[in-house]
């Protein structure tokens, strides 16, 4: 097991890889929607019930869910191309529209009468998040919306670099749509990563290039309780064999990441696997919401740009330590990356 540290970093290696990021087509299909914040203060509890009220202060839209994840990829100069299911309601409108504004291609979306357009709205009172209400429909799209979605993809397959496939288990990737997906670039020979969810069976991921669970969804995925270096190999290792992908990278918090391969991808057994660890790298931890989706967007982006599993581990590690520190989901600039790993590699060695 190798624990990779900053003392041995290329640093000019991984700020040309950064560079190579600009312009490269990354297409983002899954559930799409709203991030609502509403902040203000709190300085009595309502009359009418033991709740507390909120002078409102402040309000923002963000992108959220899979959109979150196109505008981490657009803010790191590469190009979105986000698919996925809306509603004919009032939100799709406002979602469309703040797409738009924030330079991402609203066209791929698919139009559903029968759904919400998703809304999850935060109250937060001095950086206490005080509720949440979500907007939504749970259900799966149906065989016309799946197929629309399908037939849109295969109209701009040739022209993406890879794929991000983002599962919240809000009913737009079916089993169906997944394998579809997964099929379809892997013949172009084209990098699918899937950020994977708890309630969808791993064998819906068989196939893909690489999986980034964090702890929670690995040990469920594996059906094996993390608990130590032992444990979290098996784990890897299942999830690994198990989906027959490249990659496995568990994101874990505060421990950082862990990486599992092959060491011979011809000879796929546990005493050929490799495991290597990431500690994180995280100034301050004010809010971990959106991280997975910053450790997603730039592994992907880094691996079509040339890097190694571990170049693009270490920039996705790098890159979620400065998004950590932020309100909300949030996204992450190259210059922002940059100083960073200046920072770290400059750090003397304990």
């Amino acid at each position: 097991m190798e624990v990779m540290k900053p003392s041995s970093w290329d640093q000019s290696r991984l700020e040309k890889i950064l560079e190579q990021m600009r312009g490269k087509k990354i297409l983002v299909v899954g559930d799409v929607g709203l991030d609502r914040y509403t902040i203000g203060s709190v300085e009595r509890i309502s009359p009418e019930a033991p709740v507390p009220v909120v002078l409102v202060e402040e309000e923002k839209l963000k992108l959220g869910l899979a959109a979150n994840v196109a505008d981490n990829i657009c803010v790191l100069n590469g190009v979105p191309l986000l698919m996925g299911v809306i509603g004919q309601d009032q939100n799709a409108e406002i979602f469309k529209n703040l797409l738009i504004s924030t330079g991402i291609e609203s066209s791929y979306l698919v139009p559903d009468p029968s759904r919400r357009t998703i809304l999850k709205e935060r109250v937060v009172s001095e950086q206490q998040q005080l509720l949440r209400i979500d907007y939504e429909s749970l259900h799966q799209v149906d065989l016309k919306i799946e197929a629309q979605v399908l037939n849109k993809i295969n109209e701009i397959c040739d022209q993406v670099d890879g794929v991000i496939l983002e599962d919240y288990s809000k009913g737009t990737l079916t089993g169906t749509l997944i394998q579809s997906i997964l099929t379809l670039f892997k013949k172009k020979g084209k990098i699918v990563a899937v950020d994977p969810n708890l309630s969808t069976p791993l064998e819906y991921y068989h196939g893909a290039s690489i999986l980034t669970p964090n702890t929670k969804e690995a040990e469920h995925l594996s059906q094996i309780f993390i608990r130590d270096e032992d444990s979290l190999r098996r784990a890897g290792f299942f999830i690994l064999k198990s989906a027959e992908a490249q990659f496995v990278v568990i994101t874990r918090g505060k421990e950082g990441m862990a990486l599992f391969s092959y060491e011979n991808s011809k000879n796929q057994c546990y005493e050929n696997l490799t495991m290597k660890l990431i500690p994180t790298y995280a100034r301050q931890v004010y809010d971990v919401s959106g991280a997975g989706d910053t450790v997603i967007s730039v592994l992907v982006l880094s691996l079509v740009s040339g890097a190694s599993l571990e170049e693009a581990s270490i920039l996705g590690n790098i890159a979620a330590g400065v998004e950590v520190g932020k309100r909300g989901t949030a996204t992450v600039s190259p210059d922002e990356v940059r100083s960073y790993l200046n920072r770290l590699i400059s750090m003397p060695t304990v």
